[in-house]
């Protein structure tokens, strides 16, 4: 409207003034310029009826209004979705606030773990302590043990030394008695020697052994010059031999060999005499013996017998 009235004024004040109304051929430049922006105001103002006459001859406005509503029901649609966003947003909140507490917890519980792993690791350290200080008590009781047990050994061996000194004095004791009352007897009972000797031989045979030696020794005692004194001390070895006195075998067997050499019990009681050895574990002197035996006597039976326990003993 203000453009159409400005352009009614323009008319109007271009008819008033002379010098551009009709009669005027020759125009000046500023006139011509005038004229020029009318008709350009003119043009304008038909091209702005045409458009008002186009939005209110097709529906425009409407089609606008209508466009309008839209718009606005589009914005209140965005709305709604606006505030279901902003209540997802919310419920995200707060499961990310609910997360975080669960994360809370779970470090807490992290923490409490590793405090009773830490309780448990100390505790078996000084578990792993006892054990250990358990286990060098037991070294140290198998170490005296060992210690105890070697000192058992070696009390047992001074034990067994003094039961055969023991027996060996006792053995003594009745030897001398034996001889004293060999000689009571013999002084009264001359010529009885061989009742002795024979029954001596009994009572070995008899495997009364005790009885056997002391009338051997009495025998011994009251005729150590008799023909069948070698025989009687080869018996008191092979009676110890019986007994399983090795020692007390071999030290009767020696005072066979010495005593009496020319005896018929020599080569037994050196072939004896080498059974005792090696039944102490002594084989290197039990086969001195045996070949002593082979070489002195080889034609003996005890030679035969020499010879085979030579070859055993290779």
């Amino acid at each position: 409207m203000k453009r159409h009235s400005a352009f009614i004024a323009l008319l109007f004040l271009a008819m008033a003034i002379p010098a551009c109304g009709p009669g005027f051929p020759i125009m000046t430049g500023e006139q011509e310029k005038f004229m020029n922006d009318v008709e350009r105001l003119v043009k304008d103002n038909e091209d702005l009826k045409g458009k008002v006459a186009r939005l209110e001859g097709s529906g425009g406005l409407s089609s606008l209004k209508a466009e309008v509503e839209d718009l606005k029901k589009s914005l209140a649609e965005s709305n709604i979705g606006l505030d279901k966003l902003r209540q997802d947003m919310a419920f995200v909140r707060g499961a990310i606030e609910e997360g975080s507490h669960e994360k809370e917890e779970i470090l807490d519980a992290v923490k409490a773990a590793d405090s009773n792993s830490a309780d448990l690791v100390s505790r078996l350290a000084a578990i792993e302590s006892s054990v250990k200080s358990v286990q060098d008590g037991l070294a140290s009781m198998e170490i005296s043990q060992q210690y105890n047990d070697s000192r058992f050994s070696e009390l047992k061996e001074d034990i067994a030394a003094l039961d055969k000194q023991a027996s060996r004095l006792e053995q003594a004791v009745t030897g001398a008695r034996t001889e004293a009352s060999g000689l009571k007897e013999g002084a009264e009972e001359p010529g009885g020697a061989e009742d002795l000797y024979n029954k001596g031989f009994r009572e070995t045979t008899a495997k009364d052994y005790s009885s056997a030696i002391q009338s051997f020794q009495k025998f011994l005692s009251a005729h150590p010059g008799h023909k069948l004194a070698g025989n009687a001390q080869y018996w008191l070895g092979e009676i110890y031999y019986a007994k399983g006195d090795m020692e007390m075998a071999i030290l009767e067997f020696d005072k066979a060999l010495k005593k009496y050499p020319g005896s018929e019990k020599t080569p037994a009681s050196l072939l004896k005499q080498a059974f005792a050895f090696e039944k102490l574990g002594a084989k290197k002197e039990a086969r001195v013996l045996l070949q002593e035996v082979v070489q002195k006597y080889p034609k003996s039976g005890e030679a035969g017998l020499a010879r085979k326990r030579l070859e055993a003993l290779k």
